[in-house]
């Protein structure tokens, strides 16, 4: 089982658990900048999860489309936001049209992808979102580890794999795969860790 596959299996066992943790809106700030700068209401969620940010876009009038490998947080995730749309999906390998949706949201989704995959998922984010449409990517801040699976004793024991970046590392990417950033912001996470969140909006 590849760390892709062992972390879906993760989250297909503690959807209901770790949804009901993670639950209240998060990325508001993040979703009020994002709201007025993109230009259309035609949004796909890249890894939505249970459906947290679903809420919010379908709140907000948005044609949502949400994506995810795990089928036990899209089961949760249509039962809470009934009016979203959700598909079962690899998001590096999408079955949309080119230049089908006016942006993309990709909160906490691409650190779940090991680092020499990266570009390509990018590319696919691209290719799916028409020409000046906007994106929003969240991921976590490099603190002493580069990437890996990381178990942890919550729900039962779980493991995921988790790529970690610098500021500058993933504005990088972002640029050498055909984004501009049109802002970065850094978010501290009130929790144990103060975990510090790097987030880009860009544009196609």
């Amino acid at each position: 089982m590849d760390v892709k596959q062992k972390t879906t299996k993760t989250y297909d066992k503690i959807a209901s658990g770790y949804s009901a943790d993670h639950f209240a809106h998060f990325w508001i700030e993040e979703f009020d900048f994002y709201k007025s700068i993109i230009d259309g209401k035609k949004v796909v969620d890249l890894g939505c999860g249970a459906g947290r940010d679903a809420a919010v876009f379908v709140e907000h009038g948005f044609d949502y489309t949400g994506v995810d490998a795990s089928e036990g947080m899209l089961k949760v995730a249509s039962e809470r936001v009934p009016k979203g749309k959700f598909q079962k999906m690899d998001f590096s390998k999408t079955t949309f049209q080119d230049e089908e949706f006016d942006g993309f949201w990709a909160a906490a989704s691409f650190l779940h992808i090991p680092k020499k995959d990266i570009a390509g998922v990018l590319r696919e984010a691209k290719r799916i979102t028409k020409n000046g449409g906007i994106g929003f990517i969240s991921v976590k801040e490099e603190n002493g580890m580069d990437e890996g699976m990381i178990e942890e004793n919550t729900y039962g024991g779980i493991g995921r794999y988790f790529s970690f970046y610098t500021q500058g590392e993933f504005k990088n990417l972002l640029e050498q795969n055909g984004f501009s950033v049109v802002k970065m912001n850094t978010h501290t996470e009130d929790d144990e860790r103060k975990t510090n969140w790097l987030c880009y909006f860009v544009k196609v």
